[in-house]
């Protein structure tokens, strides 16, 4: 399976296709040429990102070359980046719509 990073500046990846736990993911640029493999830490499914490399607590989670929010803990490298480890800077979501957009991903925390 694949991801793409869209800027050089990025820290995730965005799948192109569902990703099985322990699976291996090329990482393409936005010029599509492997810049690296990760082992996906956990199921993924299209659409979603993939942590490049660790991201330290409170680091911003960049996309496209631009700030989507910051972790809320150290997320390894091939994990999920989703609302279980990451906040809005823009945006306040309850707690119990993160619990529940995790509980309907079955998102492995």
């Amino acid at each position: 399976m694949k991801a793409i990073k869209l800027s050089p500046s990025d820290n995730v990846a965005t799948l192109l296709g569902d990703v099985a736990k322990h699976e291996l993911v090329e990482i393409i640029s936005a010029e599509n040429e492997v810049i690296a493999e990760i082992n996906a830490l956990q199921k993924i499914t299209f659409g979603n990102k993939i942590a490049l490399d660790v991201i330290a607590n409170d680091t911003h989670i960049m996309k496209c070359g631009h700030s989507i929010g910051k972790s809320i803990v150290e997320i390894p490298q091939g994990q999920l980046v989703h609302v279980q480890n990451v906040r809005s800077e823009r945006l306040d979501i309850p707690e119990a719509i993160i619990e529940e957009i995790i509980k309907q991903m079955g998102i492995e925390q």
